[in-house]
């Protein structure tokens, strides 16, 4: 009985998280700069990207507070 409950708790958890768009922002937070480094990107641009893609992830985190 555990084992199905173990599993199924962590099929829904990582259901959800891959359905969230904070971990997505969060993913290419840690992506897009090494990709900017790797294209040779000004380091004003890639810095306003990277505030850009943490002011997303706190917008929804503040959205998602809102929802409950």
């Amino acid at each position: 009985m555990f084992k199905n409950l173990k599993e199924w708790f962590s099929g829904l958890v990582i259901k959800q998280i891959f359905n969230s768009k904070k971990f997505w922002y969060m993913v290419s937070s840690v992506v897009v700069p090494i990709i900017i480094t790797y294209l040779g990107v000004d380091e004003e641009t890639a810095k306003n990207l990277f505030y850009a893609l943490l002011t997303l992830i706190l917008g929804q985190g503040i959205a998602d507070s809102a929802k409950k």
